[in-house]
């Protein structure tokens, strides 16, 4: 509801208004961007819930399999793997999806061909090499930056998976640019799917009971389900492609293409490459920093698996509603700001922003009120659930930076953000590196909430320098708090955070829900009149 809600007043002023002004055929094109804009973001949504669930129940099998000493020894392994990962795309994810954007927004289609082209070629050779750098160079990453030996043969593993990732962002990012979302939702599906398939067979079948051979399994299934992932979205791609008009491109228009392309691509390698090693530092301090601490000596690994592994994928999983719908926004943003549209800009920023407020106050709530019986059903353990209500309150500020960097990136501003990402992941080493052996677990968290919060201001300072938007605090803030506040009063009062089992969780979430949505409308910050508007979209 709340996301049919979204997609109306994202595009509302495009559709209620500027019918008094514009010709009946202007009004029909406008509602044939804001269907398909609806019906992507749709598309999305379900495919980023299913992902989320199926990963979820995915990790609640992997941490029964290989325990929380295992969860932390596979978290650590991923670590280095963002690293590689973040390396190998380079940002060409974002370059695919911007430039394309741009081709369709001049309807030029020689040069989307010309784009793909060059972000392949770009891509692949990032990849690989990327891949040689991480095969290779195991050993000293395992023994050195790990600490862990059992670490160097699932290395090695994943570096054959790095070109096959590289290549498939390009497809993922051509797949966005030109509203074929439901080409990428597939793909990504079936990735999952597979992965999940070949990894549970091996666990079962074939692999020792030894923790570094579980380890094994695991990002072995995943290197193969990206190499089958990289084939069916290239499949899809040549499918699609028959729908552009061949064409070639000037020699100069070429080579303006390939300067745009390192001109997003480079600045957001480089400092890609930063933060993601900045990230791996912080998160290889964090095991050491527990380890130093007595209190969380003995259980060093365990407590890093709990809450990399078991808590943040929790806190996080609501973002598959969210994360979709503003990852529509780049090309919508980029399409605006190449016509100079500053108005439509404005508007749509100030409602992303408001929705994306009224969802994380939600899913805050949620979490704060059913915090242990998530950790109990998910993971049959206490810890978790302690820890996901003390995240609660940050999953606000959290999504509200995503969001607000989604926009930055649309709007060109993509280098700006890489460097507040930067100055955050130095952060986080920095106050890991301090507290961790002093407070233990909790000094990753105080480290969380605070670089989380610098995060988000910058963002939030950079977006309102370079646009023109005006936000309601009380309807953006006040009165959905007061919404979660009274939602979760009631929740208590009747009895519905009492759960004794799967159905009684998903009653007492959906209930939740309900009251939340029904005290919005009381309150008005959602009008009746609206969501009545939203659902005649569709028809």
């Amino acid at each position: 509801m709340l996301f049919i809600y979204s997609a109306e007043v994202m595009f509302r002023d495009g559709c209620k208004y500027t019918v008094i002004y514009e010709s009946r055929v202007r009004m029909v094109k406008t509602l044939r961007v804001l269907r398909k804009f609806f019906v992507n973001g749709i598309i999305m949504t379900a495919t980023s819930l299913l992902l989320r669930m199926i990963g979820v129940a995915f990790g609640a099998f992997i941490s029964d399999k290989l325990g929380t000493d295992g969860m932390g020894l596979y978290t650590l392994i991923m670590s280095v793997y963002g690293l590689a990962v973040t390396a190998a795309s380079s940002g060409v994810n974002l370059a695919a999806t911007r430039m394309c954007a741009e081709a369709i927004g001049r309807e030029d289609a020689p040069s989307l061909r010309a784009t793909l082209r060059r972000c392949l070629t770009y891509a692949i050779g990032c990849g690989t090499l990327a891949g040689l750098l991480l095969f290779f160079g195991a050993d000293l990453v395992a023994d050195v930056w790990l600490g862990d030996a059992r670490c160097k043969r699932a290395l090695c593993l994943l570096a054959i998976s790095l070109p096959f990732i590289a290549a498939s962002n390009v497809f993922h990012g051509y797949f966005t640019a030109v509203r074929r979302v439901a080409k990428s939702a597939a793909t990504q599906i079936f990735e999952q799917l597979f992965k999940i398939l070949v990894t549970v067979w091996a666990l079962l079948s074939i692999v020792p009971d030894d923790l570094e051979w579980a380890c094994i399994a695991l990002v072995g299934g995943g290197a193969l389900a990206e190499v089958a992932s990289f084939l069916m979205a290239f499949i899809l791609y040549l499918a699609d492609r028959r729908r552009w008009k061949r064409g070639t491109v000037t020699k100069a228009a070429g080579r303006a293409l390939t300067r745009e392309l390192f001109g997003i691509t480079i600045p957001v390698a480089s400092a890609a490459i930063v933060r993601s090693s900045l990230t791996t530092l912080e998160h290889m301090l964090i095991p050491r920093g527990l380890r130093a601490n007595p209190a969380t000596a003995e259980t060093a690994l365990a407590s890093y698996g709990v809450m990399c592994g078991m808590v943040m994928p929790v806190v996080l999983f609501p973002t598959a509603l969210l994360y979709s719908f503003t990852g529509l926004l780049v090309p919508e943003f980029a399409e605006s700001d190449a016509r100079g549209d500053k108005g439509r800009i404005g508007r749509m920023i100030t409602r992303a922003m408001g929705m994306t407020m009224l969802f994380s106050l939600g899913c805050a709530g949620l979490m704060t009120v059913y915090a242990e019986e998530l950790g109990m059903f998910i993971y049959q353990n206490a810890d978790a659930g302690r820890l996901i209500r003390v995240m609660a309150p940050l999953i606000p500020v959290m999504y509200l930076d995503h969001a607000v960097d989604a926009m930055l990136k649309g709007l060109g501003e993509q280098l700006y953000t890489m460097k507040v990402n930067i100055l955050d992941a130095a952060m986080c080493a920095f106050f890991v590196w301090i507290l961790c052996p002093r407070m233990g677990i909790y000094g990753y968290i105080v480290t969380i909430y605070l670089s989380e919060m610098v995060n988000a201001s910058l963002s939030l300072h950079r977006l309102a320098k370079v646009t023109e938007f005006s936000a309601s605090v009380g309807k953006m803030l006040v009165r959905p708090l007061v919404a979660v506040i009274g939602a979760a009063a009631m929740t208590k009062l009747c009895g519905l955070a009492e759960c004794g089992g799967w159905a009684q969780l998903i009653l007492g979430l959906i209930c939740s829900v309900g009251v939340y949505l029904l005290l919005l409308m009381l309150l008005g910050v959602i009008k009746p009149g609206e969501l009545r508007r939203a659902v005649g979209v569709m028809r």
